[in-house]
């Protein structure tokens, strides 16, 4: 039986809410106020992205017990449809309001409609993923804004991701084979929990160099990178990671 929850679920609000906020970040560090429209549009785009994979997924994911888009295919295309046409409105309307982050966000979302046809390029997806994530943050920047703490938050949000990534891939190794590339696939688990866990605390060191005050935020994170060398669920370290970076976020929003 499908639930409203399991709707919700397919939204990953949490994660796109984290966008929204990535993106506020960037226009709170960049001091040149912010873009509510484009941090909107931010939010579904993410959504849409999300709701796209799951669509273009939908026969793959049964095997995860994810069955939504399959068995509700006519009502899940339409929610995809409002949620990528919402989106084109307000690009539509950042457009009107700043040409170049309009067309930033265009690229960003074409890079959501793309991602799941790239799923048996090698490191195209997981890249492709890492960057648009990680995109937000650096709208300020297509604006004409000038920060190096910009390109660091960048640098940082692009290699947390890329971690995530990896630790999705994890989670899905045994059913992935022969549908997408994947890092744990080509390199084996263990080496792609070191991976990993390294490329964590290299996106924490960049946004240590945008303040120091997200230490005590970033532990979180660091407790999810020693997880993950340790062997723990990669779901349960992506928690902690989850967790850490929104405290990350958070700070870099309060503080500066």
């Amino acid at each position: 039986m499908i639930t409203v929850s399991a709707w919700f679920k397919s939204l990953r609000l949490s994660v796109c809410i984290l966008a929204s906020f990535l993106a506020i970040t960037g226009f709170t560090l960049a001091g040149t106020g912010i873009s509510w429209v484009a941090v909107m549009a931010v939010f579904f785009i993410a959504s849409a992205t999300m709701l796209q994979n799951d669509w273009r997924d939908r026969f793959h994911d049964i095997s995860k017990g994810k069955v939504l888009a399959c068995q509700q295919a006519g009502k899940f295309l339409v929610l995809l449809s409002v949620f990528w046409l919402i989106s084109g409105g307000l690009i539509a309307l950042t457009v009107v309001h700043d040409t170049s982050v309009g067309v930033a966000l265009v690229i960003v979302a074409a890079a959501g409609i793309v991602y799941s046809e790239t799923r048996m390029i090698p490191f195209v997806p997981i890249v492709l993923v890492s960057l648009a994530s990680a995109s937000p943050v650096a709208l300020p920047i297509v604006a004409g804004a000038s920060s190096e703490k910009l390109w660091l938050l960048f640098l940082s949000a692009t290699l947390v991701v890329f971690a995530r990534e990896i630790t999705k891939d994890m989670d899905d190794k045994q059913i992935d084979g022969g549908y997408k590339w994947t890092i744990p696939l080509a390199f084996g688990e263990q080496r792609s929990r070191i991976l990993a866990a390294v490329v964590i605390v290299a996106g924490l060191v960049a946004a240590a160099k945008v303040s120091l005050a997200i230490l005590p935020a970033a532990s979180l994170a660091v407790i999810a990178a020693v997880a993950l060398v340790r062997g723990m669920k990669p779901s349960t370290s992506r928690k902690y990671l989850d967790a850490g970076m929104a405290l990350v976020i958070l700070t870099l929003i309060t503080f500066g």
